[in-house]
């Protein structure tokens, strides 16, 4: 079998997204410069020519992934070293207009995470499927029990009951 990725290294689909979109808004603003027959808006179209440029690399900074090998059972998150799925003992669940967010991972940072969510710009339907079959084989805790083996007691965390629940209804 193939190996399984969850998003993806560099994030390209955001990247062209930022890229289209200030590249229509410095050709609108041109445009609208031209037909207005005096331009004074070379500023505000350099200003949107920056937003690939500010953006790319925060899209590259924020971005999670990982890959899992079906073969071996180990999931590798971020780029570290592989692990087996049972490693997998932090869950967060998140709704937020209309877009749902499963985070799972390892620990409570962001190097140790990575998430599936729908919506426009969410995962795609083969990565949310494969995160619902993945989980009954991740150590989440059962039953709603969490350790508070990093000191996030601030944090509220899903159990594997709720991070299923929550996949199969929001992740379709």
């Amino acid at each position: 079998m193939n190996i399984v990725r969850f998003g993806r290294p560099v994030p390209w689909r955001g990247i062209i997204a930022s890229m289209g979109i200030g590249a229509g808004m410095a050709l609108f603003t041109a445009l609208l410069g031209i037909l207005s027959g005096r331009f004074h808006g070379s500023l505000l179209l350099l200003l949107f020519l920056l937003i690939p440029v500010v953006v790319s690399p925060i899209l590259i900074a924020i971005n999670t992934f990982a890959t899992f090998d079906p073969q071996t059972g180990l999931i590798s998150i971020n780029g570290a070293a592989p692990v087996p799925l049972a490693h997998v003992t932090q869950a967060r669940t998140m709704t937020t207009r209309g877009v749902a967010t499963l985070y799972l991972g390892t620990g409570p940072t962001r190097a140790e995470r990575f998430f599936v969510a729908n919506g426009p710009f969410g995962s795609p339907r083969v990565e949310r499927d494969w995160v619902r079959h993945l989980l009954p084989y991740t150590g989440l805790p059962r039953s709603g029990v969490h350790p508070d083996e990093f000191g996030t007691r601030h944090v509220r965390q899903a159990s594997f009951e709720e991070a299923s629940v929550f996949a199969h209804r929001w992740l379709n």
